[in-house]
């Protein structure tokens, strides 16, 4: 199978040849491609080189082009931080008090923010390895956007205070999101790793993130032309609203921090195994920076031997992004435990 049918099959409960892997890699591609974060954060040519230069030294089945949150919240008029060697980071948020949510309009994906520089990107890396690879860019949901445009704990004041002016925003940030998955599709993309991260327990009830949350998702994810199931949900947090996310139509897998969250990748596997394909198993904060090989290979091992056992509906790979410190070499020991006890 080539690495993009590979993924392809694991997300539609496919037999495989091997359980395929994802690095989670985004601003570490500014490091495999020499190139500085902002220039990476700003330019499609720089971050197409560094995502290939990335594949090029792991091997992954699954590449996740992008840079940092702020790609979609500069559209809203959100200010970025650039600092050498770090992920950019939100500085000045665009949304000050509540009435600020009517004020945001439907973004062009083309001309607004920095969405042009995954989306061309993604066309170039399609033009330059084919079917070498699966592509599904990040893309937050709705009210994660939110929370790239306001401080997070005004949002969630909003919630209780004002939630008419919220679901305002939200159900325009919602019209955004799907232009641009539209676009990343266009092209060449398989689909989006879509931010559900504010999914969890620690940040909003199950109630709180079915009508703020999920009800926007679900807008995005029925509105998607030329789509079967081929997005991957992404949630943070120590207490995931599984059940929640696991309901979600055109999405059949879901990304979490198996190794630091309640849900491990035996439990997933038990409870949801026969209807969402689990992508995590391994820790982007210890073991990915700090182990050796010989410790990445051992608990990516560990990880196939608890979510592959029936050598379907799995993709190996960190719970979240990757820093842009992550050894190189621990990575390819993901891909060369996959090659070796991953398969039939």
């Amino acid at each position: 199978m080539s690495p993009r049918e590979r993924v392809h099959a694991a997300l539609k409960f496919e037999s495989l040849d091997r359980v395929p892997v994802s690095g989670m890699a985004w601003t570490i591609g500014a490091m495999a491609g020499r190139f500085s974060t902002k220039d990476y954060a700003n330019s499609a040519e720089k971050m197409a080189k560094g995502q290939i230069a990335f594949w090029e030294k792991t091997g992954v089945d699954l590449l996740h082009p992008t840079s940092d949150m702020g790609q979609t919240a500069e559209g809203w008029g959100v200010k970025m931080r650039y600092e050498e060697n770090l992920t950019p980071m939100l500085d000045v948020f665009a949304v000050q008090e509540a009435s600020d949510w009517e004020k945001l309009r439907v973004l062009d994906p083309r001309k607004d923010g920095r969405m042009h520089v995954t989306i061309d990107a993604i066309r170039q890396i399609r033009k330059d390895l084919g079917d070498k690879v699966a592509l599904m860019p990040y893309v937050p949901t709705p009210l994660t956007s939110a929370t790239h445009v306001c401080y997070m704990e005004q949002v969630m004041m909003d919630i209780v205070l004002n939630p008419d002016a919220l679901h305002i925003g939200l159900k325009t940030m919602a019209e955004s999101i799907v232009a641009y998955i539209e676009a990343i599709m266009d092209a060449g993309a398989d689909g989006a790793l879509f931010a559900t991260t504010r999914a969890s327990a620690e940040i909003t009830t199950d109630e709180q993130y079915r009508e703020f949350g999920k009800r926007y998702d679900e807008h995005v994810l029925r509105k998607l032309r030329k789509q079967d199931g081929k997005n991957i949900l992404h949630v943070c947090g120590v207490t995931p609203h599984f059940q929640l996310l696991s309901e979600y139509g055109n999405a059949n897998g879901i990304n979490w921090w198996d190794r630091g969250s309640n849900l491990s990748m035996s439990e997933a596997k038990k409870g949801f195994g026969d209807r969402v394909c689990l992508v995590g198993g391994m820790d982007q904060t210890t073991t990915l920076i700090l182990g050796g090989i010989e410790e990445a290979r051992r608990e990516a091992m560990e990880a196939i031997a608890a979510g592959f056992g029936d050598r379907k509906g799995m993709i190996l790979a960190p719970g979240c992004e990757i820093s842009p410190h992550t050894v190189f070499d621990n990575v390819r020991a993901m891909v060369l435990a996959a090659e070796e006890h991953g398969g039939n």
